[in-house]
């Protein structure tokens, strides 16, 4: 009895239990499952946030209809779809509230995956459209409920963007717990993969540079800013409101900053732009972070076009340190990891800008082509020298061994 191994009860093939039904039942019962909670989870965070800031400002006693259908517009505006005023478009939204659905919408894939034992390409496509189609339901339903001072996000819109948003959370979710890209890598050309950890190398630099300069800039003008702030919240209450205001449109100024460093700059409205060569020429908006700007351009401004430079340096100093390459090898890399950088720039962009209003404020923010352009070609020249003065070191230096 002791050398016989214990019983566990017949043997359990993978996804049996969804096919019998025991457990969820069906695979779109587990993707309306997700999409619902993703919706919800997301509905209850910007709602949170929405009824503090309600809370701490002179607006507390308009009474809870007003948070709540505020929760409502800014939850669609997450998904970066535009809400309309009575008098314009407002098309620049928080990357960071963006950032926050993309994230329960991957987990919520994933979940559906992991319980429905997804392995096929059939049930991945029919978990995506599920969720996408109740997602996009709930999104439906929110913006034929919520509005806010007369401004609301209109039902077709709110469609489009929250199943173009959901697709690409719940694609990736499901995608990933499939396992279906497993060994997708493998099949990806080695210099293309060799791309990736210099693109993140590349990457990581400019981040670092792009936190810096903010972190100075708002250091050298914060009497302005602070001044700016105690203008429009003169209260604790409104002051604080104001700082969340400002921290969920801290990712679009980041990528603005960007945009400075690579030298296209940003506009700031009325025709004006921001670059490390020109004044602003325009009556900036009346946002205190934006007190940070400087009036004239800086004597030693063009020389940031030397950070994307020395990002191209560091990805190449990365890739020489994993492999020895050929020259040709080691510049595909280079420029493919550089083109990786300024697409995700491009996006970046993109996303960052848009409008506030009318007049002054219809175009704020970076021009998604010309920044990715520069982003591409100065971390690519930073790259191709360093590749070819380290290929080109032992033929022009080659010390005697003696």
């Amino acid at each position: 009895m002791l050398e016989r191994p214990a019983s566990s009860g017949p043997r359990v093939e993978p996804g049996s239990h969804r096919r019998s039904g025991t457990l969820i039942g069906t695979l779109p019962v587990a993707a309306v499952t997700a999409a619902v909670w993703a919706a919800g989870v997301g509905l209850v965070v910007v709602g949170a946030v929405v009824t503090l800031v309600w809370a701490v400002s002179a607006r507390g006693d308009d009474g809870i209809s007003t948070p709540v259908g505020a929760a409502g517009v800014v939850w669609l505006a997450a998904h970066h779809a535009p809400v309309e005023t009575a008098t314009a478009m407002v098309t620049l939204l928080p990357i960071l509230l963006l950032a926050v659905v993309l994230l329960l919408l991957v987990r919520a894939g994933r979940w559906a995956a992991r319980i429905t034992l997804t392995t096929t390409l059939p049930d991945v496509v029919l978990l995506v459209v599920a969720g996408v189609a109740a997602y996009s339901a709930v999104a439906v339903l929110v913006a034929e409920l919520a509005t806010i001072g007369g401004a609301q996000v209109p039902p077709l819109s709110a469609l489009f963007w929250a199943a173009l948003v959901s697709a690409v959370g719940l694609g990736v979710g499901v995608v990933r717990e499939s396992g279906l890209t497993d060994g997708a890598r493998y099949r990806i050309p080695v210099q293309a993969r060799a791309a990736g950890p210099v693109a993140l190398a590349v990457a990581g630099v400019l981040a670092v540079a792009v936190g810096v300069l903010a972190i100075v800039a708002v250091a050298m003008h914060w009497s302005t800013v602070t001044g700016m702030s105690h203008q429009l919240a003169p209260s604790a209450g409104d002051a604080i409101g104001l700082v969340l205001v400002q921290l969920m449109y801290l990712p679009n100024l980041l990528v603005w900053v960007l945009s400075y460093l690579a030298g296209p700059g940003f506009a700031v409205g009325g025709g004006a732009s921001v670059d490390p060569f020109s004044a602003t020429g325009a009556l900036l908006p009346g946002v205190p972070v934006l007190g940070a700007i400087p009036l004239d351009a800086p004597a030693p401004a063009p020389f940031l076009l030397l950070v994307p430079v020395l990002a191209g340096v560091v990805g190449t100093v990365v890739l020489r340190r994993r492999r020895e390459w050929s020259v040709r090898d080691e510049s595909i890399i280079v420029l493919t990891a550089a083109a990786l950088v300024g697409i995700g720039a491009a996006v970046l962009c993109l996303l960052a800008g848009g409008s506030l209003g009318d007049v002054r404020l219809a175009d704020l923010g970076p021009t998604a082509w010309t920044t990715a352009l520069a982003v591409t070609a100065l971390a690519a020249a930073g790259g191709l020298l360093t590749a070819f003065g380290a290929h080109l070191r032992p033929l022009v230096w080659a010390p005697d061994d003696l």
